[in-house]
């Protein structure tokens, strides 16, 4: 398997991914999936100095990611990917990509987003590409830190009115 967890956090890489979240998956490569990002060459070389040695990082656009993951690019590494919304990995899913399960990190109260955890906030654009990414067979978990027991999406929203 070439994805080993696709975590949903709005700073990307940060102390807890490259700690905690490296020591539990051991992934050989970090991927930022984000059209914006991808363009930005200053934020770029900030984000590769996160990363910790003998370990790959690609940050690149949607459209990259789905040819370089259906070209087999990435075959014989754990990739970790890291994308800010949701949106981005129901796209890589709808093009063939297996994501075995989603972790939600942080999606900051913003833009009149519904609170659901201590951090984590979700409209409903969100919350429906999540239930669908779900529907897809790709479980999604609310774990901030590797150590905090999952919390799933679904029960994460029941009884909230998410706007």
């Amino acid at each position: 398997m070439t994805i080993v967890c696709a975590r949903v956090d709005q700073r990307l890489i940060h102390g807890i991914v490259v700690n905690q979240w490296f020591a539990e998956l051991n992934p050989k490569r970090f991927m930022v999936i984000d059209d914006e990002v991808s363009q930005n060459e200053d934020l770029k070389s900030s984000l590769r100095l996160s990363k910790p040695s003998d370990t790959g990082m690609s940050i690149i656009n949607t459209e990259k990611a789905i040819i370089n993951f259906k070209a087999g690019k990435y075959d014989a590494q754990r990739v970790f990917v890291i994308v800010k919304e949701p949106k981005t990995l129901l796209q890589l899913s709808n093009a063939g990509i297996e994501i075995p399960k989603v972790d939600i990190g942080i999606i900051f109260a913003e833009d009149g987003r519904t609170l659901i955890s201590k951090f984590v906030s979700v409209n409903a654009e969100e919350t429906q590409d999540f239930q669908e990414l779900e529907e897809q067979g790709s479980p999604v978990n609310i774990q901030y830190v590797p150590a905090d027991s999952p919390i799933p999406f679904a029960k994460a929203i029941s009884g909230k009115n998410i706007k």
